[in-house]
C-alpha cells in the first residue's frame, strides 16, 4: 500500500504542481515517470540483491528510502530538486517491489500462486485509492507540499513496523516439501525467455495505465469536475482491481489459462482507453472497465515467475518484470504529455495509450502459443 501511494503521489496534485512551478504537461509527466528510471537500470541488480540478502531486509530498506526521499520532495523549492527526490524515491521502490513480490513466492512455495498473488497485488491499488482520495482535498486546504510530507512520514513508519514485525510474520511454512512441489519448473533459461515475453505485456499495461492515472485528473478538470470527483473517478479502476484481484487469482489457478486471462484484460483495457476522451461516455463506465482489465492482467501475470522459474531465480524474474514495467512508466507518460501539449486536447494522448494496450494483446496471444502453455504445462523438472 505504501508503494502504491508513493508511486501515484504526483497525479492527484499535478494541477497544483504545474501551476506553482510553471511546468508544461510534458514536464509534469516526467515528474511522474522519473520515479521509474532507477527501475530500468537497477531492477535486475535489485533482484540479485533480494536473492542474496533476503526479502524482509530489502523490503524494509526500500520502503524507508521511499519515505525519506518523499519527505525531501516536500521541501524542494525548484523543479530539479523535486525531480531528484523522485529519482531517489524510485531507487527505494526498485528494491521494495522486487523484494515484496519475491516474499509472496517464498511464503507460498509449492502451492498455487494465483490467490496469494491476487491478495498481495490488491494492496497496491488500495494504496493508490488512499492517495487519490486524500491528496486532492489536502492540497486544496494546505497546499500540495503537505501531501508528500505526510505521505513520506507514514511510509517511514511503515518501514520500521515492517522490519520489526517481519521477523515473526514472514516465515515460509516448514510443512511444505518443496521437492514435491505441485509446480514443477522448466529449465531456467527457457523460463527467463518466457518472462521477457511477459515483460513486454507488463511494459504495455504499466505504461498505458500510468499515463492514464497521470493525466486523468487534469482531463477531468478540463471537463469541469471538482477535486473530490476527480479523485473518485481516477481511483475507480483501483477499487475494482483491488476487489477482483483475489477472485481472478482463484479462477486463473482453477482454469490454468493465464495468458488468455491476460489477453482478455488487455483487450478490455484497449477498449476503455479508447473511450476515455469520447463524448457521452461517463467516467464511471470507463473506471469500472479499466479496473476489471487490470484484475484480469495483473494477478495472473505476477504469478508466472513463481511458476516458470526455480526458487533461486525468482528475484531475477521479478527483476525483469520490474525493468519492463519501469521502462513503460518512464517512456509513456512524458510522451503522452508531449502529445497533449502539441494537440491541445486529450483525444490523441488516450489514443496513444489504447494503441499501446493493443500491442499488449498481441504479446499475450504469442505467449499463449508457446510450448509451455500449449503442452498442458509439461516442464522439465530442475534438479
Amino acid at each position: 500500500m505504501a508503494m502504491g501511494a508513493m508511486f501515484h503521489l504526483i497525479p492527484p496534485i499535478l494541477p497544483w504542481v504545474i501551476l506553482d512551478l510553471g511546468l508544461s504537461h510534458s514536464q509534469g509527466g516526467m515528474l511522474m515517470s522519473l520515479f521509474a528510471l532507477p527501475g530500468i537500470v537497477l531492477s535486475l541488480t535489485g533482484g540479485w540483491l533480494v536473492d542474496r540478502f533476503g526479502a524482509r531486509l530489502m523490503s524494509a530498506l526500500g520502503i524507508l528510502v521511499m519515505g525519506a526521499a518523499t519527505v525531501a520532495m516536500s521541501r524542494g523549492d525548484t523543479y530539479p530538486l523535486i525531480l531528484m527526490a523522485r529519482l531517489v524515491t524510485g531507487v527505494g521502490a526498485v528494491i521494495a517491489v522486487v523484494a515484496m513480490q519475491r516474499m509472496v513466492t517464498r511464503l507460498f512455495q509449492g502451492r498455487p500462486l494465483g490467490l496469494p498473488t491476487g491478495v498481495s497485488g490488491s494492496a497496491v491499488p488500495l494504496g493508490i485509492i488512499v492517495i487519490y482520495t486524500v491528496a486532492g482535498p489536502l492540497a486544496d486546504s494546505l497546499g500540495w507540499r503537505a501531501v508528500p510530507l505526510r505521505a513520506g512520514v507514514v511510509c517511514i513508519v511503515v518501514a520500521v513496523v515492517f522490519f520489526l514485525a517481519g521477523r515473526t510474520l514472514f516465515k515460509p511454512s516448514t510443512n511444505i516439501n518443496t521437492s514435491d512441489s505441485t509446480n514443477s519448473t522448466m529449465d531456467s533459461s527457457e523460463g527467463l525467455r518466457l518472462i521477457w515475453i511477459t515483460g513486454l505485456i507488463w511494459f504495455c499495461i504499466n505504461g498505458a495505465m500510468t499515463a492514464f492515472l497521470t493525466f486523468a485528473p487534469d482531463h477531468y478538470l478540463e471537463l469541469g469536475f471538482g477535486s473530490r470527483d476527480r479523485g473518485l473517478f481516477t481511483s475507480i479502476p483501483m477499487w475494482c482491481s483491488a476487489l477482483l484481484g483475489p477472485l481472478t487469482g482463484l479462477l486463473a489457478d482453477r482454469f490454468d489459462r493465464k495468458p488468455l486471462f491476460i489477453a482478455s484484460g488487455m483487450g478490455l483495457l484497449t477498449l476503455c482507453l479508447a473511450l476515455v476522451a469520447a463524448d457521452g461516455i461517463t467516467p464511471l463506465v470507463v473506471g469500472f472497465g479499466l479496473g476489471a482489465a487490470m484484475a484480469l492482467v495483473v494477478t495472473p501475470l505476477l504469478s508466472l515467475p513463481g511458476e516458470l522459474l526455480p526458487p533461486s531465480h525468482h528475484g531475477r524474474g521479478f527483476g525483469i518484470l520490474s525493468t519492463c514495467a519501469n521502462a513503460g512508466i518512464f517512456v509513456v507518460p512524458p510522451l503522452a504529455g508531449l502529445v497533449r501539449d502539441n494537440s491541445g486536447g486529450y483525444f490523441w494522448p488516450f489514443a496513444l495509450m489504447a494503441s499501446l494496450s493493443l500491442a499488449g494483446i498481441a504479446a499475450a496471444v504469442f505467449l499463449h502459443r508457446q510450448a509451455y502453455f500449449q503442452d498442458n504445462r509439461k516442464m522439465t523438472k530442475v534438479s
